[in-house]
């Protein structure tokens, strides 16, 4: 799978207000999808776009 650890992970339930989210919360998170599942997020997301999941969208924080 893609890693990610790397990054700053940000989440939003709408795109508009985003929050920090730790790699620890993200893969608890994942481990509760399927393996398929995970491995598209993980690659949508270490290719820069955002991603939904359960509700929420996540994206690696913008650079500032």
């Amino acid at each position: 799978m893609e890693n990610i650890s790397a990054f700053p992970l940000e989440r939003s339930p709408e795109c508009e207000d985003w929050e920090e989210i730790s790699h620890e919360e993200l893969d608890a998170i994942l481990d509760t999808v399927s393996e398929g599942k995970a491995k598209t997020f993980l690659g949508v997301i270490r290719n820069g776009s955002f991603c939904q999941l359960e509700g929420w969208f996540y994206r690696i924080r913008p650079q500032s």
